[in-house]
């Protein structure tokens, strides 16, 4: 794990929790958040996951509040939990190293390794969209688009043909990123990614305990869900390997609700 302490995000993160949030609710969540903290510091690694989830379920929003939940489940040796919290916070759009970093020493403590599901020349085309988040993909199409029609309306101002050229240029990218954009949201809705937090999840052929075990997964395996039942996730692992969970047993990482 990253050697840079948690404390070192703490300012960071407080400003954005206090930014978001009205001064009354601001002082409400300071407090558990200030308490996670020195928990933290003390090696208490269950209570700042204890303060730092009460902030999560208060419905905050916050990249940095998910990065140091990850930190202390990965501390208190919760893989599972640690790896989804890291993906949370990836999938809002951070950039931060130390956040990647942290994510792919997590996931290098795994033990399940999925089959390559996309040839490796289609990584080498789309290498963007295995190399940016979903976030920073579509906030890159937002700018790109912005910058396109800017010039476009630049040219429609002054007929300038250099600036015809550059918006056909950056319409190209704006293009581009905005169709990866899209079908990443469309296939995040259709197969919403989750993480294994059981230290181990027998997949199955059906909703019942009784039926046949098709696999076996361990914490922090990443797996998408296919549909979803009262109590179960249908889970895909790799091409060959689908199967039923119950739902106590994985987290989605873009939240507890998903769409039948």
């Amino acid at each position: 794990m990253k050697s840079k302490s948690i404390i070192a995000k703490a300012g960071l993160a407080m400003l954005l929790l206090l930014g978001l949030l009205s001064p009354v609710r601001a002082s409400d969540q300071a407090r558990p958040f200030l308490s996670g903290l020195e928990a933290y510091k003390a090696g208490d690694y269950a209570q700042a996951i204890d303060r730092f989830s009460a902030i999560a379920r208060s419905g905050v929003v916050n990249a940095q509040l998910y990065y140091n939940l990850g930190n202390a489940y990965l501390k208190n040796n919760e893989l599972g939990p640690a790896i989804l919290w890291y993906e949370r916070a990836l999938a809002l759009g951070s950039g931060d190293p130390d956040l990647i970093f942290n994510l792919e020493y997590a996931r290098s403590l795994t033990k399940d390794v999925a089959e390559e599901q996309a040839s490796p020349l289609v990584r080498i085309f789309f290498f963007w969209n295995y190399q940016l988040s979903a976030g920073t993909i579509a906030a890159a199409a937002i700018a790109s688009n912005l910058l396109a029609w800017l010039l476009a309306g630049g040219w429609l101002l002054t007929r300038r043909r250099g600036l015809a050229r550059a918006a056909l240029l950056a319409a190209i990218p704006a293009l581009v990123l905005t169709l990866t954009a899209l079908c990443n949201y469309f296939m995040a809705a259709r197969f919403q990614p989750a993480i294994v937090l059981a230290e181990q999840v027998h997949v199955r052929a059906g909703l019942e305990e009784r039926a046949t075990e098709l696999f076996v997964l361990h914490a922090g395996a990443k797996v998408r869900v296919v549909k979803e039942r009262a109590d179960h996730y249908q889970i895909r692992f790799s091409a060959d390997k689908l199967g039923w969970v119950p739902k106590n047993q994985v987290g989605l990482v873009s939240g507890p609700q998903i769409q039948g």
